[in-house]
């Protein structure tokens, strides 16, 4: 786990824009994953005051934040002591109410995945946070089997992050990383991703490198964590169609969509299974790639 390039610009940009990093809780005692000329470049675009040179030799990131965030107290909260962390305790588990709102950011810059009990994680995350503060998590995405329990799509912290639960995206951005993969590459491209509900369709990703996902999600309100479960964007939005479609008792009539209507039936007719698979396969792939730019767009750290 540690704080990336990528990361730290993440974090930088959020604090242009104005959002409190007083009081620091990182899940995990964060490693500094930026070589020297990274920090350099970070320096310059986000802090020019920041001495590059201060970090080159520290294993833990808690006084590169503190600088480039301008923070009072960065704190850490682990598993156990292994790795000087400042609170002992095991996310699979509700975290004491005594640390609730009491941090104004919260960084998870890669324990989620680690977790087995990921509603109870979340929460003790959200919780955590307080009101107007803000909570990153950097995790794993596509090609990351056996790194931990899990990876994750962006459809769950869509559907997590919502005002039902006193929350609100700021940004979801997809990082891949080319060979060697995530600890040893610094060449990634990073893109923002469309919430599935706003065009209602899966936003799927079929990757052949390895991908991060970056979130940031500001703390509305103090509300209750899953009073309610999500549910998944695109079976709501079938739902909704269906129930609308019952209800009308006016058919379509647009011309172009019988046309459409007409030429796919055509082509499940004329063209042998094999064919049609095929043709689907293609255009999923299509679809499901960052080349799609209703689903994705470029996003410079």
């Amino acid at each position: 786990m540690g704080i990336t390039y990528s990361s730290a610009a993440l974090l930088a940009k959020a604090k242009q824009n104005n959002i409190c990093f007083d009081n620091i809780l990182t899940i995990g005692h964060q490693y500094l994953n930026v070589s020297p000329k990274q920090i350099k470049q970070l320096a310059k675009s986000y802090a020019p005051s920041m001495d590059s040179s201060s970090f080159s030799q520290d294993r833990y990131a808690d006084q590169f934040l503190k600088t480039l965030l301008d923070a009072k107290s960065v704190t850490s909260i682990d598993y156990s002591d292994y790795e000087n962390c400042d609170i002992v305790h095991d996310m699979n588990y509700p975290v004491d109410p005594t640390h609730h709102e009491k941090f104004d950011a919260v960084i998870d810059g890669g324990t989620l995945e680690h977790v087995f009990n990921l509603p109870i994680a979340i929460s003790n995350y959200m919780q955590l946070v307080k009101k107007g503060g803000s909570l990153f998590i950097f995790t794993t995405a596509n090609n990351h089997t056996g790194h931990g329990f899990y990876q994750f799509s962006p459809e769950l912290f869509f559907r997590i992050f919502q005002p039902e639960n006193g929350f609100e995206i700021r940004d979801i951005i997809l990082e891949k990383h080319s060979f060697p993969g995530l600890e040893l590459s610094h060449k990634t491209k990073c893109f923002s991703v469309v919430d599935p509900s706003v065009v209602k369709s899966r936003v799927g990703l079929v990757s052949s490198s390895p991908v991060m996902i970056m979130i940031h999600a500001i703390k509305t309100e103090a509300k209750p964590v899953f009073a309610n479960y999500p549910h998944q964007s695109d079976y709501l939005s079938a739902y909704d169609e269906s129930v609308n479609e019952s209800s009308s008792s006016v058919p379509s009539t647009s011309i172009y969509a019988s046309l459409i209507d007409l030429s796919k039936k055509l082509l499940k007719k004329l063209l042998p299974l094999e064919y049609k698979s095929f043709i689907d396969g293609k255009r999923q792939l299509l679809s499901y790639s960052f080349s799609n730019s209703q689903f994705y767009k470029r996003w410079y750290p």
